[in-house]
C-alpha cells in the first residue's frame, strides 16, 4: 500500500470507533436512507451486492435486510471490525473484508449493486475507482453513489481549528478536526476532490466511466437533512445522491 493510502487508512482506523455516532448514521434519519437505498436499486438484475468503502456497515445491513447477498469493502481494518459488530447485532450474515476502492479483488461482472457513499472525494484516482466499479457490475447492474462539496479547505481552516480547539478542549469533535487536519494537510493536493464533490462533477465522472441513465435522486425531499443543517434548503452542507446503470 502506497503512503498516501496507509496515511488514509490510519486516519480512518482512529476514526473507527466514533464513525457509526456521525449524525448521517443516526436512527433519526435511518429508515430514509435505507428507503434512499432501496429505491436506488431497484430493477438490479439479481441480489448481490457490494458496498465499497462500507465504514461501519450501514448500507451493508440496508442492503443485506433487502434481501441481498452483500459484500463490504473498507481499506480500514478497524471499520471492518466495527462493521462485522454492527451486523451480527443486526443478526445479518455479510462478507466485510478489507479491499482498495480503486483496485477491486473481484472478477468481471460479479455484482448487480454496487453502492459507495463519501468515498470518491478522498481518492487518489476517483475516475480509475468508476471504471473498477463499472468492470465488477453485471450488464444492467445499478450503481448508488452519493457524495457532497464538503469544503474542505485545509489551510484555509487552520484559525478557525485553533478557535474550535480552544473552545472545546477534549471534546470529540475538536479531537476529530484535529487528527483530520493533520493527516489530510500533507495529501490534499493528491485528492483531485479533496474539497468535496459536486452533482455535476459527479455526473460527468460517470458517464466518462461510461455508466447509462445517471439520474439524481431529489435531496429535497428528505424530512431530516442527514448532515445535521436545519433545513434541507440550506447551501451547506450540500450533497447528493445518485444512481446510475452499467
Amino acid at each position: 500500500m502506497d503512503k498516501i493510502k496507509t496515511s488514509i487508512k490510519n486516519y480512518w482506523d482512529w476514526r473507527s470507533t466514533s464513525f457509526g455516532h456521525d449524525a448521517d448514521k443516526s436512527v433519526a434519519i435511518a429508515d430514509q436512507w435505507e428507503s434512499i437505498v432501496h429505491q436506488a436499486v431497484k430493477g438490479a438484475p439479481g441480489k448481490r451486492a457490494l458496498d465499497i468503502g462500507t465504514g461501519t456497515g450501514q448500507f451493508a445491513v440496508y442492503l443485506a435486510r433487502g434481501g441481498f447477498d452483500v459484500t463490504g469493502i473498507d481499506i480500514s481494518e478497524a471499520m471492518v471490525v466495527e462493521a462485522r459488530r454492527y451486523a451480527a447485532g443486526q443478526g445479518l450474515q455479510i462478507d466485510f473484508m478489507t479491499g482498495d476502492a480503486e483496485s477491486l479483488d473481484f472478477a468481471d461482472r460479479t455484482f448487480d449493486v454496487v453502492v459507495s457513499r463519501n468515498l470518491l472525494w478522498t481518492l487518489p484516482c476517483p475516475q480509475q475507482a468508476l471504471l473498477e466499479w463499472r468492470r465488477v457490475l453485471k450488464p444492467g447492474g445499478r450503481l448508488m453513489l452519493s457524495d457532497g462539496f464538503w469544503e474542505n479547505t485545509t489551510w484555509r481552516r487552520v484559525p478557525r481549528l485553533v478557535f474550535k480547539m480552544l473552545k472545546g478542549m477534549g471534546r470529540n469533535g475538536s479531537r476529530i478536526s484535529l487528527r483530520f487536519f493533520c493527516t489530510y494537510a500533507g495529501l490534499q493536493k493528491r485528492l483531485p476532490f479533496y474539497e468535496g464533490v459536486s452533482l455535476d462533477a459527479a455526473v460527468a465522472l460517470l458517464r466518462s466511466a461510461r455508466f447509462k441513465s445517471v439520474t439524481p435522486y431529489d435531496t429535497c425531499r428528505l424530512k431530516v437533512h442527514p448532515y445535521g443543517a436545519t433545513s434541507l434548503k440550506r447551501v451547506f452542507p450540500p450533497f447528493f445522491v445518485a444512481s446510475a446503470t452499467r
